[in-house]
C-alpha cells in the first residue's frame, strides 16, 4: 500500500470514528433514558453495528470514548482544589443522572471490560492535587485510604447505589454524596491532628 493510500484509509478510519461517537453523543443527548447499545448508536449514525464493533469492540471502549467526548464538549474536569472538589461531585452527579442510560451502560460494560479503572490514575492524581496540604499530614498508609475512599465517592457505581439501593431521588443523591465527601475529608482532618492513624480509626 501507497503512502498515499495509507494516508486516505487512516483519514476514513478516524471519520468513522467521529462518526460513531457523533452518533453516539446525539443519541444521549437527545433521548438520554433510551437504552445505549451499539447497535443503537449504529442506527442513530446510519451504519451496520459491526461498524461501530470494529471501533469500539466491547461497550466498555464505547463508553469510555463517549465519556472523554462529552468531558471534553462540557468542559468538565477533575477539580484541582480543595475547594472545588464538592461542586464538582455535585455536577459530575447530576451529569450522571442527567445522561442515565450512558452511566448504568458503562457502569454494566464494567463488569466484563477494563473499563473500572478508565480515568483511576487521572483522578487519583487530581485528589492529590486537591488534598495535598492534608496527604502531607497523613501518613503514607493514611493518604492512600483517603484516595481510594475519594475516588470510590467520586464515581458513578457510588451514584448508581444512592439512587438504587439508597432509594434517593437525583437531588439528594447530589447532596448525599457531597455529604460523603465532606464526612471523609473532615475525618482525614481529624487524624492528621490526632497520633492515631486513619486506617485505625476506620476500623
Amino acid at each position: 500500500m501507497s503512502p498515499r493510500s495509507s494516508q486516505t484509509l487512516d483519514r476514513q478510519r478516524s471519520a468513522t470514528r467521529q462518526a460513531i461517537l457523533d452518533a453516539a453523543l446525539a443519541q444521549v443527548q437527545d433521548t438520554p433514558t433510551a437504552p445505549f447499545s451499539h447497535e443503537s448508536v449504529a442506527a442513530r449514525a446510519g451504519m451496520a453495528p459491526r461498524t461501530v464493533y470494529r471501533h469500539f469492540p466491547t461497550r466498555g471502549d464505547l463508553t469510555a470514548a463517549l465519556w472523554t467526548r462529552l468531558r471534553d464538549a462540557h468542559g468538565t474536569r477533575w477539580p484541582s482544589t480543595r475547594r472545588q472538589l464538592l461542586p464538582a461531585l455535585r455536577r459530575t452527579f447530576r451529569q450522571f443522572g442527567d445522561l442515565e442510560a450512558l452511566t448504568r451502560a458503562a457502569i454494566a460494560a464494567a463488569a466484563t471490560t477494563q473499563y473500572p479503572v478508565h480515568g483511576s490514575a487521572e483522578g487519583r492524581e487530581a485528589f492529590r492535587r486537591c488534598l495535598a496540604d492534608l496527604l502531607d499530614r497523613l501518613s503514607p498508609a493514611g493518604g492512600q485510604v483517603l484516595i481510594a475512599n475519594c475516588l470510590a465517592i467520586y464515581s458513578a457505581p457510588y451514584w448508581q447505589m444512592l439512587r438504587d439501593r439508597g432509594g434517593l431521588s437525583q437531588r439528594d443523591a447530589e447532596r448525599a454524596g457531597a455529604l460523603a465527601m465532606q464526612a471523609l475529608i473532615e475525618a482525614a482532618e481529624a487524624q492528621a491532628r490526632s497520633t492515631r492513624p486513619l486506617v485505625e480509626m476506620m476500623r
